[in-house]
């Protein structure tokens, strides 16, 4: 029994010892490369510990991992077939717009008198002096009533029925010079103007004067 049990004791120090032996050299051949050692790769490697592969693994991808496989010549893409396009079918023809109604002109507007009756009737008085003709001759020129307005005629006659001091005329024609209207403004023309009618007694004047103070 006791033969055994150094035969066995035995045993296992010579394979201890084997494993030091083999491991060692692998180790510095990892380190220092594999030629100055001539150990082989990875076979032996892997017989001696787990932990020499790992190494060979880290310093010598090349001898431990699959090489990829050899690259096959490129494959020429298939040449794709011309799409022929179909012929567009004809526009339809756009209709030409429909020509456009004539449009009907004005019908020319009878031309109105210079005068109309009551105006020619008032001309020959104003102009042998009537004040109040001259007024109201100035009145028609400015209404146009059924005569063509005239605004340069209504202040003539207005100023002419004025310089004859009647009221009605220097009232309005003050108004036009205060206001501009015909004529080119004229405030202290306008009030002389009032002032001479309110002093005749035209109640009008005196009041605008009243409001304009």
């Amino acid at each position: 029994m006791k033969k055994i049990i150094a035969i066995v004791l035995l045993l296992l120090l010579v394979g201890g010892a084997a494993v030091v032996y083999w491991c060692t050299p692998v180790r510095s051949a990892v380190v220092n490369g594999w030629q100055s050692y001539g150990v082989p790769a990875c076979a032996a490697t892997e017989k001696c510990c787990a932990d020499c592969a790992e190494w060979v693994k880290a310093f010598f991808p090349s001898e431990t991992e699959p090489q990829p496989a050899p690259v096959s010549e490129p494959v020429p893409a298939p040449v794709p077939t011309p799409v022929v396009a179909e012929p567009a079918a004809p526009a339809e023809p756009v209709p030409a717009p429909a020509p456009a109604e004539p449009v009907a002109e004005p019908e020319p507007q009878p031309e109105l008198p210079a005068l109309n009756e009551e105006a020619a009737a008032l001309l020959p008085k104003a102009e042998a002096g009537d004040a109040v003709a001259q007024f109201n001759l100035a009145r028609q020129y400015a209404l146009g009533q059924g005569m063509a307005i005239n605004r340069q005629e209504f202040i003539r006659w207005c100023r002419t029925a004025a310089d004859q001091g009647l009221p009605e005329a220097q009232y309005t024609l003050g108004c036009c010079y205060r206001g501009g209207l015909g004529v080119e403004q004229d405030a202290e023309e306008g009030r002389r103007l009032l002032e001479a009618a309110a002093a005749a007694g035209f109640a009008p004047a005196a009041q605008a004067l009243k409001e304009n103070n």
